[in-house]
């Protein structure tokens, strides 16, 4: 199963507040941090820290079993971050996404997210969002008041509705998804999804070579179209093969 992830200052930010978690062969995740001076970046490593610790509690579950123990796992990850936010003066406020995707195998794959932060399937050459943005600006696409669209360029596009360690007790969205052996998973950052709209994913997803081509091409043209944020992606074929290149 080849797997390729990369993080990216990219060109306006002093420093990145994205951490990954890579796991193989099971467990993958990306956590998008926010608050002032180095607080993001406090925040989503802890996150994926507690994750990590949390992991080996997953191994052996499916179905009901495992959505619980993962439920459990981004509550203690929550609490973890709102502890640490109210420990420290320069921490107040901070807080991070989480979305992250466990493959015990036997062609399932269990999600889950809090935030902003993406995971797209490739499926048969289409490119499909999995998980749903916790964002003021897809509550409107949802009412029908913007289009996804609108929603692309528009100037409240990064006002979260729910994050990790923001509030005490926070619900995430875990569910189970069906995966073939052909089919590619993409986690990524809002750092991604700002700067490359779906339809431009899919084509850059499209050219020859493997996933090491494929992720390359997208960072750079992440950075082409502005770079304005952290920019922090894993992608993950679920084939046999170990070829990257």
């Amino acid at each position: 199963m080849p797997v390729i992830s990369k993080t990216h200052i990219g060109l306006v930010r002093k420093n990145n507040e994205d951490s990954l978690l890579v796991r193989e062969p099971h467990l993958f995740a990306i956590a998008d941090g926010m608050g002032g001076y180095a607080a993001g970046e406090v925040a989503s490593k802890e996150a994926l820290k507690v994750l990590d610790l949390e992991a080996p509690k997953f191994a052996g579950l499916s179905g009901q079993d495992l959505m619980d123990a993962i439920r459990h796992a981004v509550s203690k990850i929550n609490m973890a971050v709102y502890e640490l936010a109210a420990s420290r003066p320069e921490y107040h406020g901070m807080g991070t996404t989480i979305t992250g995707v466990y493959l015990p195998g036997h062609g399932e794959a269990y999600v889950f997210n809090v935030g902003d932060s993406r995971l797209y399937l490739w499926h048969r050459g289409s490119l499909v969002q999995i998980t749903k943005d916790h964002s003021l600006v897809s509550e409107l696409v949802d009412k029908g008041e913007i289009t996804k669209q609108e929603a692309f360029t528009h100037p409240e596009k990064n006002l979260l509705t729910k994050g990790i360690g923001v509030e005490k007790y926070v619900e995430a969205d875990i569910f189970q998804l069906d995966v073939a052996a052909e089919d590619t998973l993409l986690l990524c950052s809002d750092g991604l999804s700002d700067m490359l709209r779906d339809t431009e994913m899919e084509k850059l997803l499209h050219i020859n070579g493997g996933l090491q081509a494929k992720s390359d091409a997208l960072l750079e043209q992440a950075l082409l179209n502005g770079g304005r944020d952290n920019i922090s992606f894993i992608i993950i074929g679920l084939n046999d093969s170990r070829e990257v290149d």
